[in-house]
């Protein structure tokens, strides 16, 4: 096959690609967010501006005002007893605190529409080692060095950057990309080994809607109103004895975290597998 018929061929298999994607009754395409136990592991963090809310796919980030505690019980039974009485009266040597307690929720996607298309000048590099040692620079050093040379089928590289899983490189051409997708597999050279690495087309996503529901937290109690009358080690073992007292209808506490009047924080919630 000469080079003239082999440029065709590729042309005529990106259109068809093309028309393809356009085409595709997936080019918006809702999909169900799998459910994942959440877990409060006594992580925070504090300071004085906080959003509503976070959301990512490894962890799920609360609010928590000044004033408050967010306590997670060892058995979902006791934070529901814990709960059956709204305010909670500490006695303390001169005084008693009077605190309210409310279950917690958490925002949680349950459905996202992305739109997708194909780049034209950009390509998809994957295949990498769990243990590679490189770093994120030196890695993409070595791509942008590799795939820039034209023996290799590449080019100029306009753009690069490290994601999950892989490497995209943005090339100056729409025709280097096209070449290199076509030849698909590459041994590149890199921490001392010889890696098959795979070519493909670069995907580039947008999300156009997501659906949000709360998500009950049974083992979670949020205790709320706490005075400014003690520092915050003795206010967290003082609420860690109390609310562990079967006598309050307490138990086994698994984490507390308090934070103090004049600040706030967030609660971080990870995957139980974390």
């Amino acid at each position: 096959m000469s080079v003239t018929d082999d440029t065709a061929t590729l042309k005529m298999r990106l259109q068809e690609l093309k028309r393809e994607l356009r085409n595709c009754p997936q080019d918006k395409v809702p999909f169900p967010v799998p459910e994942v136990p959440l877990v409060f592991q006594g992580q925070i963090q504090q300071g004085r501006e906080v959003p509503k809310s976070l959301v990512s796919n490894l962890q799920i980030c609360y609010p928590l005002p000044g004033g408050s505690a967010l306590i997670n019980f060892d058995d979902p039974k006791v934070a529901n007893q814990v709960l059956q009485q709204k305010e909670h009266k500490i006695d303390l040597e001169e005084c008693r605190l009077r605190v309210q307690v409310q279950p917690l929720e958490l925002p949680v996607v349950t459905t996202i529409q992305v739109s997708s298309h194909m780049s034209d000048r950009r390509v998809l590099i994957s295949g990498f080692p769990a243990g590679l040692r490189l770093s994120e620079e030196e890695l993409l050093d070595k791509l942008e060095i590799f795939f820039g040379k034209t023996k290799n089928g590449g080019g100029d590289v306009e753009t690069r950057e490290l994601l999950h899983g892989g490497v995209m490189l943005g090339f100056y051409k729409d025709e280097v990309a096209q070449n290199l997708c076509r030849i698909g597999q590459f041994t590149v050279s890199l921490g001392g080994q010889e890696l098959p690495l795979k070519v493909s087309p670069y995907m580039s996503g947008e999300i156009q809607k997501a659906e949000i529901r709360t998500q009950p937290m049974p083992q979670s109690v949020l205790v709320l109103n706490i005075p400014d009358v003690l520092d915050g080690p003795e206010l967290h073992d003082i609420l860690e004895i109390h609310f562990q007292k079967p006598t309050r209808g307490g138990g086994e506490v698994e984490a507390l975290t308090v934070v103090p009047p004049g600040q706030r924080g967030l609660a971080i919630f990870t995957a139980e597998s974390c």
